[in-house]
């Protein structure tokens, strides 16, 4: 039994590959032997340098832009067999409310054409790629969408986001599990949804509210401890490998640590 990852010499696509999560995603996927290309809208964020590494400025939420984006990466290492859709408007930085009365519309759609739509934009910009340029010996043809524990428990008052997630994670997926494999043989569609994840941002908020690492990363969560980054990028490199994930496809695995809900009240607000 070959219990390597097989994934040297992928071209591997990493949308938001900047970020915190992204550029773990990307280094792991480096060290795997991966050719990565990483696409975020960010250029001055971009500061991992690798002989296999190729950045580029992408907005997920324009389709010209996907399209120059993918055939550049294309021409430069030929079909991208994994794509990673991991960009988009995390709930951090997102303006939050106390109930879905004071969000504006704009924020709603905004959201929501950025998670939603670019997710769209880059699974379907893969999927042309995939028809026009795939032969059916390639391998690891794997489509990954980074949705969120929000798409299953909600985010009270920023119900734009958690119902982005959802959508994507949930809906989006089951709809493509059919759909890949008629373009491709191999082709797989999964989703990951980490629970709250160890980045500096998280870090910042709980030093900011002495509640928020008991609400978000203790008190349903079996292992009492928010994700750390490193265990998201194990989880995408084993549903891109065809080596360990061959049959699976449609799937959402929770990276939670264990959460089992949400918190919904505190003890001093039970008795207002």
């Amino acid at each position: 039994m070959d219990l390597s990852l097989g994934l040297e010499g992928t071209h591997v696509l990493v949308t938001g590959g900047a970020g915190y999560i992204g550029t773990a995603v990307v280094e792991a996927f480096l060290a795997a032997g991966a050719i990565v290309s990483a696409f975020d809208i960010n250029e001055t964020k971009m500061k991992l340098q690798h002989e296999r590494l190729h950045w580029q400025v992408a907005d997920i939420t324009s389709e010209a832009s996907m399209e120059s984006a993918f055939e550049k990466a294309y021409a430069r290492n030929g079909v991208i067999s994994t794509c990673i859709a991991l960009a988009g408007l995390d709930l951090s930085y997102l303006p939050q409310h106390s109930s879905l009365c004071d969000m504006p519309l704009s924020q709603w759609q905004k959201t929501h054409k950025t998670n939603v739509e670019g997710t769209f934009l880059t699974a379907r910009t893969w999927l042309r790629n995939i028809r026009s340029h795939a032969d059916p010996s390639t391998r690891n043809v794997s489509l990954i969408i980074i949705g969120s524990e929000a798409g299953t428990f909600g985010v009270t008052g920023n119900a734009d986001y958690g119902a982005s997630k959802s959508a994507i994670q949930f809906g989006f997926v089951q709809s493509l599990v059919k759909d890949v494999i008629n373009i491709h043989p191999r082709a797989r569609v999964n989703a990951i949804a980490p629970g709250p994840v160890d980045t500096p941002q998280f870090r910042k908020e709980c030093a900011q509210d002495s509640n928020a690492m008991w609400l978000e990363a203790q008190a349903t969560v079996a292992m009492k401890m928010p994700v750390p980054m490193e265990s998201v990028a194990r989880t995408v490199l084993f549903l891109a490998s065809e080596n360990w994930s061959r049959n699976t496809t449609g799937q959402i695995l929770a990276v939670d640590s264990g959460k089992s809900g949400k918190v919904h009240w505190l003890p001093a607000e039970r008795s207002q």
